[in-house]
């Protein structure tokens, strides 16, 4: 057994886990082989290598794409990334052939070890309320519940078609938008996700550097109508997805659902002109306002998610 990063000649074996182990999640996300492709080998080119490592030598890398190899074959595979006070897990999946060999446990080593080697406090990941195999292994690893999310979708883009015209008081993001919004979005946070992942304004800006990297188009939006921002979506197509993403809505108790809602018709608007083939978006609990203006749009709780964690110590 091996344990390394990901290299650009690992995306086909990459995409066949991701599409045979992750099934529920994969009918509505339709990821693209080719897409993923073009993103690994975009992340991994000769320039950003050279970023990559040099961050990673300073001890302030962007991500760590751990796999494990046996066999000549690539049987395990995580991405972990770090927000601010977390490392985060995503797509912790282990050849169903190559289980029982304690790969799985050796990931979530590793990812807690990188993540306290980066000076964040707390490891997370995301685990579908249905897998009880997979959250039993991780509360014998320490984790244990933050949060429930839900993925919420919608089949038909093109019934957004005619909203890519912006209504009155909805207009493009501005960064000076960001931190009033970010107070929005902190209101009934409970205090333990606000510690372990806590809403900052950094997020709610995004980073066109990452969206270069990813080779996807971002854009978002803010319902002003002349006090200041009280609403914020944004949207994002990738060629790694049929699907396209909406961020959760941020929305401030004084709005009325179906004016947020409204917001929400403009950001699927933008992906329809793209062409996404559905909509997704994940919400999480505490988020009610948000969640409601996506139930208003037309979208659907399709999934069921729990956010874990636990500290790196």
């Amino acid at each position: 057994m091996t344990v390394r990063d990901l290299r650009p000649a690992d995306a086909p074996r990459l995409f066949e886990l991701m599409k045979t182990e992750f099934p529920e999640e994969e009918v509505l996300l339709g990821s693209r082989p080719e897409g993923l492709d073009e993103v690994v080998r975009r992340v991994y080119r000769p320039p950003t290598r050279l970023l990559l490592g040099f961050l990673r030598l300073i001890g302030r890398p962007l991500f760590r794409f751990f796999v494990i190899e046996s066999e000549g074959r690539i049987v395990a595979t995580t991405l972990l990334t770090f927000s601010h006070r977390a490392g985060y897990l995503s797509t912790v999946v282990v050849d169903p052939a190559y289980r029982r060999r304690g790969f799985a446990k050796e990931l979530l080593e590793r990812s807690r070890k990188a993540t306290r080697a980066r000076g964040k406090p707390f490891v997370a990941l995301d685990v579908l309320a249905s897998n009880e195999r997979a959250r039993a292994l991780y509360a014998k690893m320490g984790y244990r519940p933050l949060r429930s999310t839900a993925f919420f979708v919608h089949e038909s883009p093109a019934a957004f078609s005619s909203a890519s015209a912006n209504p009155p008081g909805v207009r493009p993001f501005a960064k000076s938008d960001a931190r009033p919004l970010a107070d929005i979005a902190r209101l009934g946070v409970p205090v333990e996700v606000q510690t372990v992942l806590p809403v900052t304004h950094q997020d709610i800006a995004g980073s066109a550097r990452v969206s270069r990297m990813l080779a996807s188009e971002t854009a978002a939006w803010v319902l002003d109508e002349g006090s200041g921002p009280r609403g914020w979506v944004s949207a994002t197509v990738t060629p790694v997805t049929e699907a396209a993403h909406l961020a959760a809505p941020i929305v401030d108790p004084s709005v009325p659902t179906e004016r947020a809602a409204e917001l929400v018709r403009v950001a699927a608007g933008w992906c329809a002109a793209r062409h996404a083939v559905r909509l997704m978006a994940m919400a999480p609990e505490e988020n009610s306002r948000g969640r409601a203006a996506l139930v208003a749009a037309g979208f659907r709780d399709a999934l069921s998610l729990w956010t874990l964690f636990r500290t790196v110590d």
